[in-house]
């Protein structure tokens, strides 16, 4: 279709069933598609508004360039479905299915993706912006590579696996989400809220946490070599064999975190609060430890050969066999 067409439900139905696939720069407004089979459409480029596709089947759908604004995709089956530079606009996809759906450079604003699944998607340089929520979605093995996703709520997500390189998550909720093993070099979580959540061997290569609150968050074997996590709370969290070589943990609220076998060399701890943390074994080379408090920690057989110190506070620590820098072996 050459030039845009305004259609009706009833047409479309019609001349889908008579085999036609082609419905690309259609204008169509206020149908009901409810429960349809509509698998391998084509919709680029269409302009959709107040259309109900609720429980729609659009399985390899073409939606590329399409504008869809106050649609209802609620459980409808959008897998291997594609939305590329699509824009969406107070769209309800609430538990639709979208597994490998291509979604690059789409836009969405005010849209409810709450439990939907995007296992395997490509959502390359999506902006979700405000009003958009992906709470306890399935993003499992999903890339999302450059995408926008500052100050959305993503409390309880599954992002085990998933690719979020150079990904801009400042202030975006991640309470208690599922980030195992998921590929976040370079990403941008400066004040995100990430309580509670997995990152256990997670690469977060030179990732930006400044600010971050991960209170409890489990971040065991992870990769944090050259992170900055300035001012971060990391009260009772796990870092047990975590990478932090030449990491920024100034003002760092690591207070009770378990950090035993970790690599800290080259770390810059300055006036960070270690009371009562499990540095058992830790490595603490060559570390800059000015105004740091070490209280009541537990530092049994760490390493801190070439530390540096200055208002250090090691009151009531545990320091047996601890190494210091002059290589002095603490009895």
């Amino acid at each position: 279709m050459s030039t845009r067409q305004v259609l009706n439900t009833n047409t479309v139905l019609a001349r889908f069933h008579q085999g036609e696939r082609n419905f690309s720069d259609i204008k169509l407004r206020q149908g009901n598609f409810t429960g349809q089979s509509l698998n391998q459409i084509d919709l680029s480029s269409a302009d959709l508004k107040q259309i109900n596709l609720s429980r729609t089947k659009l399985i390899q759908a073409n939606l590329t360039r399409a504008t869809l604004r106050q649609v209802d995709l609620s459980r409808a089956l959008l897998i291997d479905a594609t939305l590329s530079q699509s824009t969406l606009e107070g769209v309800c996809l609430q538990e639709a299915n979208l597994s490998g759906a291509i979604l690059g450079r789409a836009i969405a604003r005010n849209v409810n993706l709450a439990r939907a699944c995007l296992q395997g998607s490509s959502a390359i340089e999506v902006q979700f912006l405000e009003g958009t929520t992906l709470t306890v979605a399935n993003l499992m093995g999903a890339t999302l590579t450059g995408s926008l996703l500052a100050k959305i709520d993503l409390g309880g997500a599954n992002l085990t696996k998933a690719i979020l390189t150079r990904t801009n998550l400042s202030e975006a909720n991640l309470k208690a989400a599922s980030l195992i093993r998921a590929y976040l070099k370079n990403v941008n979580l400066r004040g995100a809220n990430l309580q509670n959540a997995d990152l256990s061997f997670a690469n977060l290569k030179s990732a930006d946490l400044t600010g971050a609150n991960l209170k409890g968050a489990n971040l065991e074997g992870a990769n944090l070599t050259q992170a900055n996590l300035t001012s971060a709370n990391l009260r009772n969290a796990c870092l047990q064999g975590v990478e932090l070589a030449n990491a920024n943990l100034q003002q760092v609220n690591l207070t009770r975190a378990n950090l035993s076998s970790a690599n800290l060399l080259g770390c810059n701890l300055s006036f960070a609060n270690l009371t009562e943390a499990n540095l058992f074994q830790t490595g603490l080379l060559l570390t800059h430890l000015k105004g740091t408090k070490f209280n009541q920690a537990n530092l049994t057989q760490a390493n801190l050969i070439g530390a540096t110190f200055a208002l250090t506070d090691f009151s009531n620590a545990f320091l047996d066999t601890a190494i210091f820098p002059n290589g002095i072996i603490e009895e």
